[in-house]
């Protein structure tokens, strides 16, 4: 293993996971009454919150999770085998509904099923948006939610490790300590081990022109930048939530959670004229008994932007004329609910590439994968550390294409409301066209990214940063048992297909660099026989899919303006209901988005407790 040990760092030995430990309440009898607050969903705003409600030990906390504890298989624990829960007992296994702008294919969004949610099915980037992402938020007129109000709670969130020696004299790592936490639950380091391809591909980076950022959490997010991850710098496993948050207060008494129970309803009465929450319904299956318990002060709605919205329509709290159509009576008229629904759009490149040590040598040579596994479990070290993606380029239009000018031409000229479904509501028109105009504005700035290349030796995949699409989140009948109707909209505006279409042709240049001219690179996929942008966007449509990284669908904002829930996070309408996931961002930061949830969370929990 003399080619893995050159390249890894020694680290102490794996200590025994310790068990599980906390309140974990196995049936319904052993729940209190009545709790201060019931949080709906167990995965990284679900959990933070919790745990810092519960900070104090007078307040009670609730969490209900649908899914169950994980068994700390390797696939989940082990960085190198990042995704393998995907598609288990632990991921919803949701689909967004198939549209002709994706060639009629229907595309899996995992969801994690978990304590720990989908921050245990994920690939562990730990990134955030660059200041331009966040402020924007702010400037669609919700004062407190930019760049200055969130680092904090970046901050929070963390136990930042630095680069080690080993990233800092082969790659020249660097960081900016007053960008992030030392005293925050959740494990952020850099893999010890990082494909000697990467190197290479850096090169081709800095050839082209692209820089390289100091870092990317101080909010410069272009360029190019070695990205951390979730992982433990000790165990070097996966920090996902439910370690960070859960295992963490094994001592606190006030937070209990309930595993294998699905929220079929927020349970609501009318006093004074107004709408108040009193609790929350739920079932183990679509076919048992329900029970509910009561709510003193909130509910916390952390099920994610598909969840969140058919919880609350199920509840009678969104468009009246979709409610009658599923025979759910309305509670509170608030249209919105469920549009706005966006995600960042995958596209997966592929070159092969000559080089000796890749990364499918973990799947294509037994004995090489076996003496890595070996490796990570006897040391810590070597491939199997690695997640992937340990340095990511952020690009702004004018970096990667000559047509930024024409495309911001006909972005100017579009008309916002010409893509959108045909039953958004005039409310969610009206805030789509702030959106739009804001887009616009940010789309020919050097501060604002709108593609990401993510370098896994030879495939190049390309993200989509800042959609101009749009789709929404329906429940298909009054039971939550029933999978929601989720259409993300990729590629219904136009505009999508001319900036990837760019984005590939990029992709292309990269690869011609004479720093990965070594590699002898050739064109797999789309293939270099396509060429025109007719051939490229067919190429797109047929291959495009999810980032994983669904927003938006319960927005901040104005309720006048399509917005669900306000600076609050309060849900408009209704006493004693918040919002507390991805469903509230307005716009999609550059960036994947687990880390900006955190923050959110973070950020949420200092909001209900007054601080």
């Amino acid at each position: 293993m003399r080619y893995i040990s050159s390249l890894a760092l020694l680290a102490p030995l794996v200590s025994a996971r310790p068990p599980f430990k906390g309140v974990f309440l196995e049936k319904n009898s052993d729940l209190l009454p009545s709790y201060d607050y019931v949080v709906v969903g167990a995965g990284a705003a679900g959990l933070t919150v919790a745990n810092r409600l519960s900070e104090d030990a007078a307040t009670t906390v609730l969490v209900i999770e649908a899914g169950v504890f994980d068994k700390n298989e390797d696939y989940v624990t082990i960085p190198g085998l990042a995704g393998g829960a995907v598609g288990t007992v632990y991921d919803w296994n949701t689909t967004y509904a198939a549209t002709e702008s994706v060639a009629n294919r229907a595309i899996s969004i995992p969801q994690g099923r978990v304590v720990g949610g989908s921050t245990k099915l994920n690939r562990m980037v730990f990134d955030r948006g660059s200041r331009s992402d966040y402020d924007r938020w702010e400037t669609l007129g919700n004062t407190g939610w930019g760049w200055d109000s969130l680092l904090p709670y970046f901050k929070k969130n963390e136990k930042y490790t630095p680069p080690n020696e080993y990233m800092v004299s082969e790659y020249n790592a660097t960081f900016d300590a007053s960008a992030h936490g030392s005293d925050g639950y959740m494990h952020v380091s850099y893999a010890p081990f990082v494909w000697p391809t990467t190197k290479t591909f850096i090169d081709a980076v800095k050839e082209v022109g692209i820089s390289i950022s100091e870092d990317q959490a101080n909010g410069n997010a272009l360029g190019g930048f070695y990205c951390p991850h979730n992982q433990d710098p000790t165990t070097e496993t996966r920090s996902s939530a439910r370690e960070a948050y859960w295992n963490t207060v094994e001592t606190r008494t006030n937070l209990h959670l309930i595993t294998g129970q699905q929220v079929t309803r927020v349970l609501t009465s009318a006093k004074n004229n107004a709408v108040c929450v009193t609790g929350v319904e739920y079932a183990p299956a679509k076919d048992q008994p329900t029970s509910s318990v009561k709510v003193n002060k909130e509910a916390i709605l952390a099920a994610g932007a598909i969840f969140t919205p058919q919880i609350l329509q199920v509840s009678g709290i969104g468009d009246p004329a979709h409610l009658s159509s599923i025979n759910v009576s309305t509670v509170v008229d608030l249209p919105a609910v469920g549009h706005n629904f966006h995600d960042h759009v995958l596209l997966t490149t592929v070159n092969s590439i000559n080089a000796p040590l890749v990364q499918s040598n973990l799947t294509s040579n037994a004995t090489f994968a076996a003496e890595s596994l070996e490796l990570f479990k006897s040391q810590q070290a070597g491939p199997y550390t690695d997640p992937t993606a340990a340095f990511l380029v952020f690009l702004p239009l004018n970096n990667f294409t000559t047509e930024a000018a024409t495309i911001h031409e006909q972005a100017v000229s579009q008309d916002p409301a010409a893509f959108l479904p045909s039953d958004t509501p005039a409310e969610s028109l009206k805030g789509y066209q702030a959106q739009h105009d804001l887009l616009n504005a940010k789309i020919i700035t050097p501060e604002s990214a709108v593609l990401e290349y993510i370098w896994a030796d030879g495939a190049v995949v390309v993200g989509l940063e800042h959609p101009y699409s749009r789709g929404s989140v329906k429940a298909a009948s009054a039971s939550t048992f029933d999978a929601p109707i989720a259409d993300a909209g990729f590629l219904t505006n136009p505009l999508d297909l001319a900036i990837l279409v760019e984005g590939v042709k990029y992709m292309r240049t990269l690869m011609k660099t004479n720093a990965l001219a070594t590699f002898q690179p050739f064109e797999v996929l789309p293939g270099a026989n396509v060429t025109s942008d007719e051939d490229l966007g067919n190429f797109i449509r047929q291959s495009a899919s999810t980032l994983f990284h669904p927003a938006g669908s319960c927005m901040l904002g104005a309720r006048e303006e399509g917005g669900v829930v306000d600076s609050e996070l309060k849900v408009y309408g209704i006493n004693g209901l918040r919002v507390v996931d991805a469903s509230m961002m307005p716009l999609l930061p550059a960036s994947h988005t687990m880390t900006t949830v955190y923050a959110v969370a973070e950020k949420a929990a200092d909001i209900i407790k007054g601080i």
